[in-house]
Order: C-alpha cells, then structure tokens, then sequence
C-alpha cells in the first residue's frame, strides 16, 4: 500500500507536469539533469509526494519550454494546492473549466465514485441531445462553445469502461422526471441509463420520491474514493465555481450520506425497471405529441 499523504491538488498538478514532459519528449533522468534535481524528485514531483513551491513548477516548466498560456493554470494550480486548508474553490473557465479539468483527471484516477444528483441526468449518463439542450440553455454561450461542452462531457464518458474503477449513481426521481428537451430527448436519455445500469462497473440507483423531503438529499455531490491516498469530495456550484471537500472532517459527512442513500434508494434491479417503465412513458408521450402535430 502506496503513502496516503499525496493531496489531490500535487496529484493534480503532478500529473499534468508529467504529461507536459512526456509531450515535449523528455525522460525522466533528463528532465533531473537539466534542473539540477535527483531523479526522484522528479519522480515524487509527478506523482504529487512532494509539495513543491511556484518556483520549482516555473524552473520544471521552463525546462520544457512550456508557452505562457499553458505554463499560468498549472501555476495558479500549484498556488491553490500549496494554500488549500482541506478545501479550496475552482472557479469556472469559458470552454474547458479548470474544475472541470480536475474533474476528469479524479474520475479518471478513483477506484470507487458515488454520485448523487436531486435535479439532472449526471453528466458521465447524459446523451448528446440532453446535454446538448442543457449546455445551450446558458445564455452566454455561443455556438462553437455549445459544440465544444458537449463534446467534452462525451468524451469525459469514456471513463465508464476504465478497468480499475467503479461507478455508483444515486438519482433522485426528481431528476429522471425534470423535461429537458422534448419527451423524445427524455425517452432515449432513459433508454441510455436501462443501458447503462447493465454494464459491471456502473450502477445506477433511483432515490424515489416517495422518501419525501429529507433535508440531507438537497444538493448533488461526488464523492470519489482512492486505493491508495484519501477521499475527495465535488461540490459543483452552476453559476461561479466548484467546491473541493479534502479534509477527513468535511469529507466524512458525505461518507455518511452515501450509506444513507445507499438504505432508501431502489435496488439496481429495481431501478432498471423503473427506467425502462418512465422510457416507455415518454415514448407514449412522444407518440402523442407526434399525433397533435399531425393533426394541426
């Protein structure tokens, strides 16, 4: 068993540092030589083992060659990692979000995510359409970013089938039944999550709403867990930034909320029906929308 006390941030940042070297062609050895580090260091640097200071990541990125552009986030990085008291905030970029960045990068590298959504298909389970409708519903977006979300929420997907890592989904009936598009988005949004539901490393559970109105299911959460460093938590706020829950005491309520979820949600069996039966639903209600226009 790996040390725990690698933080998600110098994990973060660690692995973007490696990938940047690996794209401008340097081993390891060579990278230690050129800055004057052992080549552990290096080593510990990439794999977030070493919390380093803005001056080795600007010394790290100027070996490389690394242009302004794409040399300022990972500093930014290094700065809200090296100062996060076991929280920190991301704020949201204009296509590709930084937290949206660090999203990817911990769905990618957790062995156990549990989510939870009370009004949305999750993005990881969303069709193009849905998403899509959703991404365009934000009035500032132009047609290039419209093109660009759906496209990385698509690809963000590819995750489902990483071996090594297992999804849990927790969504509230609520979610399932909020029209988004038209019944027919929605009949084949559920027809994707019945699809979904039968693959091995992903279940899909539906809170129903006939638990009422329990005050700890009010706001969607992602809670990712690691074979060898501590649990993390996503807090995701539409309008400004995302929250990044670290610290074992901020992270331990939502631990509990997902044995909680885990008592009163449908089995994944039960689910499975209930998502093919609200597919089936909206087909009808497609169907007779269909027949209205015909008719007019």
């Amino acid at each position: 068993m790996g040390r725990k006390s690698a933080s998600a941030g110098y994990r973060e940042l660690g692995a973007e540092m490696r990938r940047l070297r690996v794209a401008a062609g340097f081993t390891g050895r060579q990278v230690a030589s050129r800055t004057g580090w052992d080549p552990t260091k290096v080593s510990r640097v990439e794999t977030g083992q070493i919390h380093i200071d803005i001056s080795d990541v600007t010394w790290y990125l100027g070996v490389l060659r690394v242009p302004y552009e794409q040399a300022v986030p990972l500093i930014t990085l290094c700065r809200q990692a090296k100062g996060n008291s076991g929280f920190w905030l991301s704020d949201h970029g204009a296509q590709l979000p930084d937290a949206l960045s660090s999203l990817i990068y911990h769905e990618s590298t957790s062995t156990l995510s549990s989510c939870y959504e009370s009004q949305l298909v999750p993005g990881l389970l969303q069709i193009d359409r849905y998403a899509h409708k959703l991404i365009s519903s934000e009035a500032t977006r132009t047609k290039a970013d419209i093109e660009a979300g759906v496209q990385i929420r698509l690809e963000r997907q590819e995750v489902l089938g990483r071996q090594g890592g297992h999804f849990v989904f927790y969504i509230h009936e609520n979610a399932l039944r909020a029209m988004v598009g038209g019944p027919d988005i929605m009949h084949e949004q559920m027809l994707a999550l019945a699809f979904h539901s039968s693959t091995p490393n992903v279940e899909i559970r539906v809170v129903p709403a006939s638990v009422g109105a329990d005050p700890a299911l009010c706001g969607a959460f992602k809670l990712f867990e690691f074979e060898e460093h501590e649990p993390l938590v996503y807090l995701n706020n539409f309008i400004a930034t995302s929250f990044w829950l670290e610290e074992s005491d901020y992270v331990a309520p939502y631990r509990d909320l997902v044995a909680h979820l885990a008592k009163i949600a449908k089995s994944v069996e039960e689910s499975r029906s209930f998502v093919a039966a609200l597919a089936d639903e909206y087909d009808r209600g497609s169907t007779h929308a269909l027949h209205r226009m015909e008719e007019e």
